[in-house]
């Protein structure tokens, strides 16, 4: 392996500052990401914005996604959690919806049920209507 395969490795940030393009601020990028609404797309308009208002060359949108990308994957937080199968169960009540009574064909609303057994990733999910829940809840 050449010196310069072993920096391109341990230092890719280096080769975007080479590149003539506005360099890109990846820890900016990571925490905008974890705000509610914000999406790559967004930050690579203001990105873009931010380039013309300095007069510089901004990375297109799939170098952009791409360049992050690569920066992301040491971001990856993985924890293993111990439980013996069966233990636990994971249940919620997931988003509203709506379904058609066979009956009389009324729109009535309706609540997901939804329970996973996290070891072997098994889900169950079912629908109960609104007054159901009312009446047994």
């Amino acid at each position: 392996m050449t010196d310069q395969l072993i920096e391109k490795f341990l230092f890719p940030e280096k080769t975007l500052e080479g590149s003539g393009r506005h360099p890109l601020n990846f820890d900016y990028i990571h925490e905008e990401l974890a705000k509610p609404n914000v999406t790559l797309s967004l930050l690579h308009h203001e990105y873009e914005d931010e380039c013309r208002t300095n007069q510089k060359i901004p990375y297109s949108y799939r170098s952009f996604l791409c360049h992050y990308s690569k920066c992301a994957d040491k971001y990856k937080a993985t924890l293993s959690i111990c439980r013996k199968p069966g233990e636990i169960m994971d249940v919620n009540w997931a988003s509203t919806s709506f379904i058609i009574d066979r009956d009389t064909g009324e729109k009535v609303k309706a609540y997901v049920f939804v329970a996973t057994l996290p070891c072997c990733q098994l889900s169950y999910a079912e629908v109960q209507p609104y007054r159901w829940i009312y009446m047994h809840g």
